[in-house]
């Protein structure tokens, strides 16, 4: 994805320093990993060895003795097809404390508030249309929003809390900008995985369960995409 280098630099700079003072633990991860999450599009280097696809289950043993934490790195995707949206190697910020969607919305828009300062950028609007998963984006009137979209499948989830009737506690934010909507911010509450086709092999020596039953709620931004946004809609 074709994003400004140095502002790329500036706007981690500043999600990293808004985090850290509000007490998160950074955690570090390399961009290898010695496990796959099946059918998802990753690269293998040899044997069990693979560019990092995902920060989970690595970043969740941070949850074992902290109760806010985050991680801002590189994660890889075998794309089949790439596009503006889609590349090979991106950027982001995953981050996981105790709570809920609402937890998620306030530090979200906090989060962007701070970007804008740091960066003097053009405001993103901060109003947040809730849908269910199985309602249309199409169907939201408004202009320019945040469209917070709940209730996934578990077909869609990875470790995320189930509610039942096949329903899970993931969500995720799209940006509505006139006629285009893109996906920014992946969401969910931290429970086990309930999806049987997306799954870890020989899950239990690698996934630690207690970080599962403390209540965290993750929700990681994808840098290139967001700074993406302000590009186009600043043009």
């Amino acid at each position: 994805m074709e994003v400004d280098n140095e502002q790329l630099s500036r706007a981690i700079n500043s999600i990293r320093k808004f985090l850290l003072n509000q007490n998160f633990f950074e955690v570090h991860l390399y961009s290898t990993t010695n496990y796959k999450i099946e059918n998802t599009n990753f690269f293998q280097l040899k044997d069990d060895l693979f560019l990092r696809f995902n920060p989970e289950p690595d970043i969740w043993q941070a949850g074992l003795n902290h109760n806010k934490f985050f991680w801002i790195g590189s994660m890889f995707r075998k794309e089949p097809k790439l596009s503006i949206f889609h590349s090979f190697e991106f950027s982001v910020a995953d981050i996981y404390e105790m709570g809920d969607k609402g937890t998620v919305k306030k530090k979200l828009i906090a989060i962007i508030k701070q970007l804008e300062k740091d960066l003097r950028l053009k405001p993103l609007s901060k109003k947040v249309i809730v849908i269910d998963y199985n309602d249309s984006m199409e169907s939201v009137s408004e202009r320019e929003c945040w469209i917070l979209v709940d209730n996934y499948p578990k077909e869609e989830s990875f470790y995320d809390t189930s509610i039942g009737d096949g329903r899970t506690k993931k969500f995720e934010f799209f940006y509505k900008n006139n006629d285009e909507i893109i996906e920014i911010v992946a969401c969910g509450e931290l429970g086990e995985n309930a999806n049987p086709k997306n799954f870890i092999k020989n899950k239990d020596a690698i996934v630690q369960k207690e970080p599962l039953k403390k209540g965290f709620v993750g929700f990681g931004i994808g840098i290139e995409r967001l700074m993406a946004l302000y590009s186009m809609r600043q043009k």
